[in-house]
């Protein structure tokens, strides 16, 4: 029998399909860096070009017919008010969830979405929106049937030549994201590979939804280079070159806490300079990249 995990990656193919980076008119600014032994990632709008330019809805971007379309593709009847309800459970349970993990101590909590949907879908039960009665992969199933047609995301130009190229120059190969139980799904099913071909690390596979925190949350990060330092003893932030497409959440708490970093200026959706905040006003990444190839030729 087929996984469950390989169904969805399925799905992903099926509805997905290409997206072009659109340009910034950012000038790279590259150099040579010496004494990087670890090269980091985020996720969405720097190895996957976004549609929304990140992870996650929100008012602006709600969007009735793929909720829709999503439920009525998990075999539930809907039509707009349905939908339009919908939204509404899901704003009112993602305030519950996060406000439950805020209780708990989480600065920038990170709901499991899975669990969300399924509250979602269990109050358009009750409610007599829908008539099936929703478990857990139903619910896993619509996050990533609503996910692919709200936010559909493609590898990045150039993912597989650069991954390629610092996996055989024998860098350690990791990710820092904020993410849900489909974004490593997405990765292997649109990029034809799994992480582990790709070179990546599993043990430097760092995902918001496995920690409940989320960026920018210096917490999170100080995480990662726990679990860094407990698989490789003499790795210190300053050998880790974090890449990703956002001052606030990728550039700033990577370089508070020392590490290397590379603001990837290569999708107008994503790129986010943040000037107007003072964490980032007077910040300057080590590196400006506007195609994943340039990392190649900044590395010793």
């Amino acid at each position: 029998m087929e996984s469950k995990v390989n169904l969805l990656k399925k799905r992903f193919k099926a509805l997905a399909g290409p997206l072009t980076p659109v340009p910034t008119g950012t000038e790279p600014r590259l150099k040579k860096l010496a004494g990087i032994r670890f090269m980091i990632f985020d996720f969405y709008g720097t190895l996957f070009i976004s549609g929304v330019g990140d992870i996650g809805i929100d008012e602006d971007s709600q969007d009735i017919n793929a909720f829709q379309q999503a439920l009525e593709s998990c075999g539930l009847a809907s039509d707009e008010k349905t939908a339009m309800k919908g939204f509404d459970f899901y704003d009112q349970t993602v305030d519950e969830h996060c406000q439950w993990l805020t209780d708990e101590g989480f600065e920038t909590p990170e709901p499991v979405i899975e669990q969300v949907w399924l509250d979602v879908l269990q109050s358009l039960k009750a409610n007599g929106y829908i008539n099936s009665q929703p478990d857990l992969e139903l619910a896993r199933r619509f996050a990533v049937e609503f996910e692919v047609r709200m936010n559909p995301v493609w590898p990045m130009p150039h993912l597989d030549e650069t991954i390629d190229a610092i996996s055989a120059g024998n860098f350690e190969l990791g990710i820092i994201s904020n993410s849900q139980f489909y974004t490593p799904v997405a990765f292997e099913a649109l990029a034809g590979r799994s992480l582990d071909e790709m070179g990546f690390n599993r043990s430097l596979l760092h995902w918001s939804f496995e920690e409940n925190l989320k960026k920018p949350s210096l917490v999170f990060y100080e995480r990662f280079l726990e679990k860094l330092q407990g698989h490789f003893p003499d790795a210190t932030p300053e050998s880790v070159l974090y890449t990703g497409n956002d001052m606030l959440k990728d550039i700033y708490p990577a370089s508070a806490l020392g590490m290397k970093t590379a603001l990837f200026a290569g999708d107008e959706r994503s790129l986010k300079w943040r000037r107007d905040d003072d964490r980032c006003r007077n910040l300057e990444p080590d590196l400006v990249v506007t195609d994943l190839q340039q990392l190649i030729e900044c590395m010793e």
